[in-house]
């Protein structure tokens, strides 16, 4: 472990200070079959620390380009994107239980669930972990508003600090009464959104490395599920080998269920469901998912199951019709 987060973690217990070192889920990283299958693909490893201190300049660049003092970030792919820290990343897109503050001078500050501080030790780009303030109905219930303003009273206090007087804050998203009572204080607040998404643009080399490992990762399990496609076998039957391939390669979930076959691949976008495939069916889906180191993988494919009902066993001429205008 290094950074100011592991160093907090000194006089921890010795499973606290495991969980925050080598016992941490990316400090102890994809693992085989991964690991192996990159390296027989000729794949480098992404340098993460490197990654990460590249992220954290592109923020602050795009920060001074836009003429902002600070961004504070509760999407939790923005989160991801300036900490590389996780925690419970699907059910913190309803319920904003975690959030970030970046400042022009780079200095980071993440919030969390209380007791979870070790979650950030392997980073050295965090200067600072807190408690986070729920103020979802879900997490506050009536009492909703005065979290906000809890919320917001402490970030006032960050920006104070941070930021001087007079200060610009880009926010990706928050709650209104956040919005109003940052307003009220005198905090102009920009669109943040904005400047994440150009921050994210312009992927630095490690970056690539991990795309390269995420889309092998990918792509390596695309060929387990086809050489599994057998019909009789359910659309879910064999959407479940796309989220089992991820998972053991270092990924973290799927976004959608885009898998059809047969006659329910005519209006696209259906979503998995327990049909029976059947000999000659096309299958198409689109993997839509987020892989290894985080990066996500969109790759659609169409097969068909078993032997085709065309010549030679090979597709439909109504089914080569459609792919051929796919391709045009």
């Amino acid at each position: 472990m290094s950074g100011k987060i592991a160093a907090s973690l000194a006089n921890a217990a010795a499973e606290v200070r495991f969980a925050g070192g080598g016992g941490h889920h990316l400090t102890i990283g994809p693992g085989d079959p991964a690991i192996a299958e990159w390296a027989s693909a000729g794949l480098i490893l992404p340098d993460l620390p490197a990654m990460r201190r590249y992220r954290v300049d592109r923020v602050t660049a795009q920060l001074a380009t836009h003429g902002y003092d600070g961004i504070i970030v509760m999407d939790p792919m923005n989160i991801r994107y300036v900490t590389d820290t996780t925690n419970m990343q699907l059910w913190v897109m309803h319920n904003g239980a975690r959030y970030a503050f970046v400042g022009a001078d780079g200095h980071v500050i993440l919030w969390d669930y209380y007791g979870c501080n070790y979650l950030a030790a392997h980073s050295a780009e965090i200067d600072e972990v807190r408690p986070a303030i729920g103020s979802t109905y879900f997490l506050a219930g009536p009492r909703h508003a005065e979290q906000a303003t809890r919320w917001t009273n402490e970030m006032i206090a960050v920006i104070t600090e941070h930021c001087g007087e007079n200060p610009r804050i880009a926010v990706d998203q928050c709650h209104h009464v956040g919005y109003r009572l940052l307003e009220d204080a005198g905090v102009e607040v920009g669109f943040g959104q904005e400047v994440m998404e150009l921050a994210r643009s312009i992927k630095g080399a490690d970056e690539i490395l991990a795309m390269r490992c995420a889309i092998n990762a990918c792509e390596t399990t695309m060929t387990e599920m086809h050489a599994a496609l057998t019909p009789g076998m359910t659309e879910r039957e064999l959407w479940a080998l796309l989220h089992s391939g991820n998972i053991r390669r270092g990924g973290e979930w799927i976004e959608t269920q885009i898998i059809a076959s047969g006659p329910r691949t005519n209006p696209w976008m259906q979503e998995a469901s327990s049909r029976v495939i059947e000999p000659g069916d096309i299958v198409a889906y689109d993997t839509d998912l987020v892989g290894a180191y985080g990066m996500m993988v969109d790759i659609s494919r169409t097969w068909i199951a078993g032997e085709g009902r065309g010549q030679c066993g090979g597709p439909t001429n109504e089914q080569q019709h459609t792919y051929d205008l796919a391709c045009e």
